[in-house]
């Protein structure tokens, strides 16, 4: 087993654990600047590190990750809740910055890691983007609220702020095209999502940033990524009712619109929606239903079109 490195990220400095197979340790602390991202690839090197692994943060890891995975190293970014729940299993209860980063790196010798899937610039580039676009949509969305209930005083001040956030947004759906125009592969890859009912180049382009792993995953590391695989909850002679629980909350945001959408147009998501109706779902369980059905036919379709139909592993859960 090569040398794992952990690191907790925080806004302003990266703690770093070095560990060998044979337990050796190895910590330094880097300020989390762009200059401070060098020096941790430098001595990330230094250390011969196989692959790199951190929390999902919020965005905070991004910058770090991208250093990581110019300089040709592996980077994995696995569920905090899982780390923290390693620990606790451990006996590490306390908690700094320097005993998370060695958490870390033992919590990715004991457990196995998913399949590392490498992610390109432009992929990267339009991650940010499409995270961006969200966050706009949410003021966009708060501030037209607002709007239904302003008076005249303020009326002014949230119009303007409404055609600021909407020119913002169109924005950045250009700067998603230019990449898309730039970018082949993820050129490809949007023609084929597109093809399908619901699913526009908006939603496409955000699939393609939020999970690249689509088409290289089997269906049902597909719904486990998103967190549309119904979980059971059964113990003894009792059935629970199934749930779904956490995976990726974005890519199921930009999935639900479009579900209903698909809903509409597409006779086959109609039919499989109405049957679930039928059978005394919910609504909202028939349309994440059919969220899950959307998903897998994407990933269906950019692993016949995008790598070959390559055999995918089907045991992974």
């Amino acid at each position: 087993m090569a040398t794992i490195l952990g690191i907790d990220v925080s806004s302003e400095t990266l703690d770093a654990c070095a560990l060998t197979e044979d337990g050796t340790k190895h910590s330094k602390a880097f300020v989390y600047s762009s200059e401070g991202c060098r020096s941790l690839v430098k001595w990330a090197q230094k250390h011969q590190v196989g692959v790199v692994v951190m929390e999902a943060t919020g965005g905070y890891e991004q910058r770090a990750a991208l250093a990581l995975v110019q300089a040709e190293i592996q980077v994995k970014i696995i569920n905090p809740s899982q780390v923290r729940n390693f620990a606790r299993g451990i006996g590490k209860i306390a908690k700094t910055d320097q005993i998370d980063a060695y958490v870390i790196a033992r919590f990715a010798q004991v457990v196995p890691l998913p399949e590392s899937f490498r992610v390109s610039l432009g992929e990267i580039r339009l991650k940010r983007l499409v995270q961006r676009r969200v966050v706009l949509i949410e003021m966009l969305s708060a501030e037209k609220n607002r709007k239904a209930l302003a008076d005249d005083a303020i009326m002014e001040s949230i119009t303007t702020i409404i055609a600021v956030l909407q020119s913002e947004v169109k924005r950045i759906e250009i700067a998603m095209d230019e990449i898309r125009k730039e970018d082949p592969v993820i050129a490809q890859k949007c023609e084929i999502l597109t093809k399908q009912k619901g699913i526009g180049s908006i939603t496409a382009l955000s699939l393609i940033a939020l999970m690249p792993e689509l088409g290289q995953i089997n269906r049902k590391q597909a719904a486990a990524l998103a967190g549309l695989a119904p979980i059971a909850r059964d113990s003894g002679k009792m059935k629970g009712k199934r749930f779904i629980s956490g995976g990726r909350f974005e890519v199921r945001r930009a999935l639900y619109m479009p579900a209903w959408v698909s809903v509409q147009r597409d006779p086959e998501m109609r039919d499989s929606y109405e049957k679930l109706l039928g059978k005394g779902k919910l609504k909202k369980v028939a349309i994440v239903a059919i969220m899950r059905k959307l998903l897998i036919r994407s990933n269906a379709l950019l692993n016949k079109y995008c790598f070959g139909g390559v055999a995918v592993n089907e045991s992974f859960c």
